[in-house]
């Protein structure tokens, strides 16, 4: 299994988030979900500049797998990382909805997602193309520069095997971009 698509989709949630949480969806029957869209939107509004993100993985468990195999890939997937990307002002006035494109690239949807004043709490699923699925929570602060994300992923395989992994995402703005 690889490891990319839950990196991704967890950073990409460390950057910021989309969709709607279940409080949203019922708002938005009632008549509400213009002012409750408007305030997720407001909550990821990051400041245009260079941001790095790093990924510090705290738990891998791979159950099932024979020691040896299973040490292999916990040092493999234990390694962290970190990369850093340039937030336009053009990309920053979009807020939200970068994240949206990002997440649906991924074919990411969210099962919940709550944010409301610095905090996240979110609950989402990915899919991809070799029949990977990653299952996660969320649950974090961030302000507009930056963010810090306690992650808990289920990755399963192809044949049901399944990979669980914990991890903290922090994004920082590290400067202008260049």
């Amino acid at each position: 299994m690889r490891k990319p698509i839950a990196f991704s989709c967890l950073a990409v949630l460390a950057l910021g988030a989309c969709g709607k949480s279940a409080t949203e969806e019922k708002t938005a029957a009632s008549g509400g979900s213009q002012a409750l869209e408007k305030a997720a939107e407001m909550a990821f509004q990051m400041q245009p500049g260079k941001y790095r993100t790093s990924v510090a993985v705290q738990k891998v468990e791979i159950p099932g797998m024979p020691a040896k195999v299973a040490e292999q890939m916990k040092a493999m997937m234990s390694k962290s990382s970190s990369s850093e990307s340039c937030v336009t002002a053009d990309r920053a006035a979009k807020g939200i909805e970068v994240m949206k494109e990002q997440m649906a690239k991924g074919q990411c949807t969210f099962d919940r997602f709550e944010a409301f004043g610095g905090t996240v709490d979110a609950s989402f699923t990915c899919k991809s193309g070799d029949q990977m699925t990653v299952k996660a929570t969320s649950k974090g602060t961030y302000t507009p520069t930056g963010s810090v994300i306690q992650a808990t992923g289920d990755m399963t395989g192809p044949g049901g095997k399944t990979i669980h992994i914990e991890h903290i995402i922090t994004t920082e703005r590290i400067g202008d971009c260049a």
